[in-house]
């Protein structure tokens, strides 16, 4: 058998619960989301474009591969 609590319950009983005992219900909550959020966070490598375009703003390209390849010799 299925048991389900209405969430006015819920906070029924936490408001008979003292100051410190909100505060852990309170931090457990939080806890929950953060690993619900890590859980659910999907990861692209799309979401690295544009990651530190501005270091390369103020050099020049051409002139940068130029100075690469000249060191490879």
């Amino acid at each position: 058998m299925e048991h389900t609590i209405n969430i006015n319950q819920i906070v029924n009983e936490i408001e008979k619960l003292d100051y410190n005992g909100k505060i852990n219900v309170m931090s457990r909550i939080i806890n929950l989301l953060k690993r619900e959020d890590k859980s659910q966070q999907e990861y692209s490598i799309t979401r690295l474009k544009g990651l530190g375009k501005n270091i390369w703003q103020k050099i020049d390209i051409e002139s940068y591969v130029v100075s690469e390849r000249e060191s490879w010799d």
